[in-house]
């Protein structure tokens, strides 16, 4: 429920633990809402969340709003202007297949840049617009609270606005030339979307930026530590000053990164474990709030009682943590076995996280 999430401000709990999945799985609302997640889409995720017990919410269709698109599993659809859809669950994935450099010497010799949030493909379902925002707030009243995720903090938009290999190449090969060419000209856009964040009637204000891959940093620890770590502070500010906590959320190897992250002064982490290690983000943040916990691989993968085994694990390394909120990182989509996700939730409603009778179909 929404009290549960806006108590998580504070680092208190209501009674119920808090959790967060990204819905997209058809089958599971179906079963969740007793309601077709096709021809009534904001009505079945929001019955899904309040069967489920999930409480901090990223996708929340709103009435009237063009039913998901019907792809297949597998299904890539090139929808022009270089950007292509792939099937994912329920709602599909979009990504860019061109870019507006094809060599890192194109890049150089163009003229200034000036990449607007707006042009760019990202997993958000919707604009960065307070009306957007608040209408979603609205329709779900106190099921959860719903929040928005800024895409692009600051690392991000080389990946999104240029192309990983245009990106890479140029911010290693002269990272101070990169830096004013391009990291100094959209740091200012990433702090007013922040301030505008700040603005709504939320406590938190969530900022992606996945600074590693499965490996690890993508850069040595130099260059975030002059280019990236000193400007997060100051991109924090706005919502600071406001009395916001930020939640910031990334995927890839973060560890040798969360003593310099949390150091910015963010208040919450949402990281993608086992990639970045889950005993160690409990070490870092665990007085801040973290959310997470749940491998998405033994959600796909496993077996119906690995599931509640690593979901008992979870519980108990967490027990007593006021700042946790129960999550699978990488999404409940529509790649997972059904019975998987049924062990998966029987297990939560065991647990305290999901009420009980939670299915409705």
């Amino acid at each position: 429920m929404k009290a549960d999430a806006l108590a998580l401000a504070g680092l208190e709990r209501t009674g119920k633990i808090p959790s967060k999945e990204t819905l997209n799985h058809p089958g599971l609302i179906r079963l969740a809402s007793g309601l077709d997640p096709f021809a009534q889409s904001a009505e079945a995720y929001r019955e899904a969340y309040r069967s489920l017990g999930i409480d901090l919410i990223n996708r929340a269709p709103l009435p009237g709003e063009p039913a998901p698109a019907a792809l297949q599993p597998g299904q890539v659809r090139d929808l022009g202007g270089g950007i292509s859809e792939a099937y994912l669950g329920l709602y599909p994935t979009y990504f860019r297949t061109r870019f507006p450099f094809r060599t890192v010497e194109e890049f150089w010799e163009a003229p200034d840049l000036d990449p607007e949030y707006e042009e760019l493909i990202t997993p958000v379902p919707h604009r960065l617009e307070r009306s957007e925002i608040e209408a979603r707030m609205v329709f779900l009243g106190d099921t959860g609270l719903y929040y928005y995720m800024l895409y692009t903090t600051l690392f991000m938009w080389g990946v999104e606005a240029l192309g990983m290999e245009i990106f890479l190449t140029a911010a290693a090969l002269d990272p101070k030339g990169f830096d004013g060419k391009f990291l100094q000209r959209v740091l200012p856009k990433s702090r007013l979307l922040i301030q505008r964040l700040a603005e709504l009637d939320s406590p938190f204000v969530f900022c992606h930026d996945d600074l590693a891959n499965a490996q690890g940093p993508i850069f040595r620890p130099s260059w975030y530590e002059e280019y990236i770590f000193p400007r997060y502070a100051e991109l924090w500010r706005p919502a600071k000053e406001r009395g916001k906590q930020v939640i910031f959320v990334a995927d890839g190897a973060m560890g040798p990164l969360l003593e310099p992250l949390k150091a910015t002064g963010v208040d919450g982490v949402m990281l993608e474990n086992p990639a970045a290690d889950f005993d160690r983000i409990l070490e870092v943040f665990g007085e801040r709030i973290v959310i997470g916990g749940f491998e998405t691989a033994v959600l796909t993968r496993g077996s119906p009682e690995q599931i509640r085994r690593h979901l008992r694990d979870v519980h108990a390394r967490t027990r007593g943590m006021p700042g946790f909120v129960l999550s699978t990182p990488g999404g409940i989509h529509g790649n997972i076995p059904l019975e998987n996700l049924e062990a998966y939730f029987d297990e939560r409603s065991r647990l305290g996280y999901t009420p009980g009778g939670w299915r409705k179909h």
